[in-house]
């Protein structure tokens, strides 16, 4: 493999781990108007980067109770029908992605951080992890960390020394409705949020920090696509961090996917999942499949609907890291939905429910298309 293969496989896992996982398109990139896709090493290791901080990252903040608007800092709103024509000024493409100057200083800084402390932590906690299995009590495993809340810290922590230097995180809107989850005991006294899975749309490698940056230090685990696991460096770390691995082409792993999701969710851990699939290729709102709502309806888990605006102007489909901050027009955002339950409902009711109230909190130009059916096989 060539030097450049290396450093692209590296850069691109690492900017994931800092990040974890298909109308027009709402953007342009300078004359622009069609976008290539990427090559399958270098799109699955790109996108595998993002998915590390979802992964084996909590990008988020004090349990997400505070959001990009705590800084002080102003942010102008977005008008639903406002159009962009960003200019990302000059990049270099690498196979069929590009980089320009904000993502590869982003990208530096991160493998740089990811060399010193991410990569280094993550091993040092497989190794223990595996160690103490062989131990009597197994102290870690059972004890100290059971649901592999660690490796999800470590992560948030590297997301925090990137997201927060170069403004990538969103604003978030709506963290009041998460109250409705709050555990309050006997006394009064207020406890942790009830387990749940988020839901979100998915145009962007960057909804999976987004969304990590409403979960905070929560512990969660992505249901991501079971290729990821060949990633370099990404698989190690999805597979550390006890992430949900799905490969819809193969019963047999929709089966184990289903009962893994389904402990997890026993056992207060929090799922995520972009019900569509893949990204949208014109950021408008596609079908959503069915297959992981079932885990909640399993176990009366409720459904958190996540509407995420502008994810696909800070980082376009055809660019392997961040093109801009999330601080400059247009201001990227997630905003939070009330929880939906799912008790009492069809599989097509929950289905229905989730995709119209994600649909009706995104502004226009994400709205689906005319004549998108709401659900896929």
């Amino acid at each position: 493999m060539k030097f450049s293969s290396v450093a692209i496989v590296l850069l691109s896992a690492v900017h994931c781990a800092n990040a974890l996982v298909s109308g027009p398109r709402p953007h342009s990139f300078s004359g622009r108007s069609s976008l290539q896709s990427s090559s399958k090493l270098f799109s699955s290791a790109a996108a595998s980067s993002h998915l590390s901080v979802g992964n084996s990252v909590g990008l988020g903040m004090n349990n997400g109770a505070d959001n990009f608007a705590s800084s002080g800092t102003e942010v102008a709103a977005v008008s639903p029908e406002e159009t962009y024509n960003i200019n990302y000024g000059p990049a270099i493409t690498i196979g069929k992605l590009k980089i320009n100057m904000f993502g590869a200083i982003v990208g530096l800084w991160e493998i740089t951080w990811g060399i010193l402390f991410w990569y280094p932590m993550l091993t040092l906690y497989a190794l223990a992890r595996k160690i103490s299995s062989m131990l009597p009590g197994d102290i870690l495993g059972k004890k100290i960390d059971p649901f592999r809340r660690i490796p999800i810290n470590i992560g948030y922590m590297w997301g925090c020394l990137s997201f927060n230097i170069f403004r990538i995180w969103p604003k978030v809107e709506g963290m009041e409705n998460l109250e409705a989850l709050r555990v309050v005991d006997e006394n009064g006294k207020k406890k942790g949020l009830k387990p749940a899975m988020y839901v979100a749309n998915h145009a962007s490698w960057m909804d999976i920090p987004f969304v990590c940056r409403v979960l905070g230090f929560q512990n969660y685990k992505f249901i991501a696509k079971a290729e990821l696991k060949k990633v370099p460096i990404l698989g190690r770390a999805l597979m550390v961090a006890g992430h949900v691995a799905l490969d819809r082409t193969n019963r047999r792993s929709q089966m184990i996917a289903y009962k893994s999701g389904v402990q997890w969710l026993k056992d207060g851990v929090n799922l995520v999942t972009f019900p569509e699939g893949t990204r949208s290729k014109t950021g408008r709102l596609g079908s959503f499949k069915k297959g992981a709502f079932k885990m909640a309806q399993k176990v009366g888990a409720p459904i958190v609907p996540i509407s995420i605006q502008y994810a696909d102007k800070v980082q376009p489909l055809d660019y392997a890291f961040p093109a801009k901050s999330s601080w400059s027009r247009p201001v990227g955002v997630a905003k939070v939905g009330k929880p939906i339950s799912t008790e009492g409902k069809t599989d097509n009711e929950l289905l229905e429910e989730v995709w119209n109230t994600i649909a009706d909190a995104l502004p226009e130009c994400y709205k689906p298309a005319e004549g998108t059916p709401i659900g896929a096989n």
